[in-house]
Protein backbone atom coordinates (compact mmCIF):
# COMPACT_ATOMS: atom_id res chain seq x y z
CA UNK A 1 0.00 0.00 0.00
CA UNK A 2 1.44 3.37 -0.95
CA UNK A 3 1.46 6.39 1.34
CA UNK A 4 -0.90 8.12 -1.06
CA UNK A 5 -3.46 5.33 -0.62
CA UNK A 6 -2.83 5.23 3.11
CA UNK A 7 -3.35 8.97 3.52
CA UNK A 8 -6.59 8.83 1.56
CA UNK A 9 -7.88 6.06 3.81
CA UNK A 10 -6.81 7.85 6.98
CA UNK A 11 -8.00 11.28 5.99
CA UNK A 12 -11.07 10.68 3.86
CA UNK A 13 -13.33 12.51 6.31
CA UNK A 14 -10.82 15.26 7.13
CA UNK A 15 -11.26 18.18 4.76
CA UNK A 16 -8.27 20.13 3.50
CA UNK A 17 -9.44 23.10 5.53
CA UNK A 18 -9.72 21.01 8.71
CA UNK A 19 -6.34 19.40 8.10
CA UNK A 20 -4.66 22.76 7.49
CA UNK A 21 -6.13 24.12 10.72
CA UNK A 22 -4.61 21.31 12.81
CA UNK A 23 -1.39 22.22 14.64
CA UNK A 24 1.68 20.14 13.83
CA UNK A 25 1.40 18.58 17.31
CA UNK A 26 -1.80 16.78 16.22
CA UNK A 27 0.13 14.62 13.75
CA UNK A 28 2.00 11.42 14.48
CA UNK A 29 4.90 12.70 12.38
CA UNK A 30 4.65 16.47 12.92
CA UNK A 31 7.52 17.48 10.60
CA UNK A 32 5.70 15.86 7.68
CA UNK A 33 2.16 16.48 8.95
CA UNK A 34 1.36 12.80 8.43
CA UNK A 35 -0.82 10.49 10.53
CA UNK A 36 -3.36 12.92 12.00
CA UNK A 37 -4.14 12.01 15.62
CA UNK A 38 -6.78 14.62 16.37
CA UNK A 39 -9.50 12.18 17.42
CA UNK A 40 -9.98 8.63 18.62
CA UNK A 41 -10.92 7.28 15.17
CA UNK A 42 -7.72 8.60 13.58
CA UNK A 43 -5.60 7.26 16.43
CA UNK A 44 -7.17 3.82 15.92
CA UNK A 45 -6.55 4.07 12.15
CA UNK A 46 -2.92 5.02 12.79
CA UNK A 47 -2.54 1.97 15.01
CA UNK A 48 -3.91 -0.28 12.25
CA UNK A 49 -1.57 1.23 9.64
CA UNK A 50 1.50 1.55 11.87
CA UNK A 51 3.33 -1.24 10.03
CA UNK A 52 3.41 0.90 6.88
CA UNK A 53 5.45 3.76 8.34
CA UNK A 54 9.09 4.11 7.31
CA UNK A 55 11.43 2.68 9.93
CA UNK A 56 13.10 6.08 10.33
CA UNK A 57 9.84 7.57 11.67
CA UNK A 58 8.65 4.53 13.59
CA UNK A 59 9.81 5.54 17.07
CA UNK A 60 8.44 9.08 16.82
CA UNK A 61 5.08 7.84 15.54
CA UNK A 62 4.93 5.18 18.25
CA UNK A 63 5.58 7.74 20.98
CA UNK A 64 2.86 10.04 19.64
CA UNK A 65 0.30 7.26 19.14
CA UNK A 66 0.88 5.89 22.65
CA UNK A 67 0.41 9.37 24.10
CA UNK A 68 -2.88 9.76 22.23
CA UNK A 69 -3.98 6.24 23.21
CA UNK A 70 -3.73 7.36 26.83
CA UNK A 71 -5.57 10.62 26.09
CA UNK A 72 -8.46 8.79 24.39
CA UNK A 73 -8.46 5.83 26.81
CA UNK A 74 -7.63 3.27 24.13
CA UNK A 75 -6.55 0.04 25.78
CA UNK A 76 -2.92 -0.87 25.07
CA UNK A 77 -3.83 -4.56 24.83
CA UNK A 78 -5.83 -3.88 21.66
CA UNK A 79 -2.54 -3.78 19.73
CA UNK A 80 -1.64 -7.25 18.52
CA UNK A 81 1.80 -8.82 18.44
CA UNK A 82 1.92 -8.60 14.63
CA UNK A 83 1.78 -4.82 14.82
CA UNK A 84 5.23 -3.20 15.12
CA UNK A 85 3.71 -0.75 17.63
CA UNK A 86 3.38 -3.65 20.08
CA UNK A 87 7.10 -3.58 20.99
CA UNK A 88 6.95 0.13 21.84
CA UNK A 89 3.90 -0.30 24.03
CA UNK A 90 5.53 -3.03 26.06
CA UNK A 91 8.83 -1.18 26.22
CA UNK A 92 6.99 1.82 27.70
CA UNK A 93 4.91 -0.29 30.08
CA UNK A 94 8.09 -1.79 31.53
CA UNK A 95 9.52 1.67 32.18
CA UNK A 96 6.34 2.85 33.84
CA UNK A 97 6.32 -0.12 36.21
CA UNK A 98 9.83 0.75 37.37
CA UNK A 99 8.95 4.36 38.27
Amino acid sequence: MSYMTFNVILEEKLSTKERNELPDSEFGIPSQRRFPLNDKTRVEASIRFFNYVDKEHEEELARNIISKMREYNIQMDTVGKDNRLYKYIHKNEGKEENK
